[in-house]
């Protein structure tokens, strides 16, 4: 194995312990499976080609304008978006089909948009 050194966010580094201290594993042991994670999904990213899917968007109200301006810019991909008020957050639902770059590019815009909490892609092979 080799070592390695990191800096990180006080608060991230606060949310890790967290989840550490439930899953009674080591700092180590989650940055191994988090890279795991983070390895894998790339090589499955990389292998998309044309497909279906979804993306679950959670975020504020204050997010709305911004995520319904990217979708009208997406219309090439966008099928469909669902709207549903829950506990003070939005869960939007949004129907996928199209080109990977074109749905990689949505799903990372909407992980950059400030108020928006979770942006996950969930898609399959047509």
């Amino acid at each position: 194995m080799e070592r390695i050194s990191l800096t990180i966010e006080k608060k991230l580094l606060k949310d890790v312990d967290e989840i550490i201290d439930k899953e009674k594993i080591s700092r180590s042991e989650f940055i191994r499976r988090a890279l795991e994670y983070y390895v894998k999904k790339y090589d499955w990213l990389s292998r998309i080609e044309s497909k279906i899917g979804e993306i679950t968007v959670i975020y504020n109200s204050k997010a709305v304008e911004d995520i319904i301006e990217l979708e009208s810019q997406y219309r090439d991909i966008v099928i469909i978006s669902l709207e549903i008020p829950f506990e003070g957050k939005i869960i939007r639902k949004i129907a996928i089909k199209g080109q990977r770059d074109r749905i990689i590019e949505l799903a990372n815009k909407l992980k950059g948009i400030s108020n928006v909490e979770l942006a996950q892609l969930t898609t399959i092979s047509i």
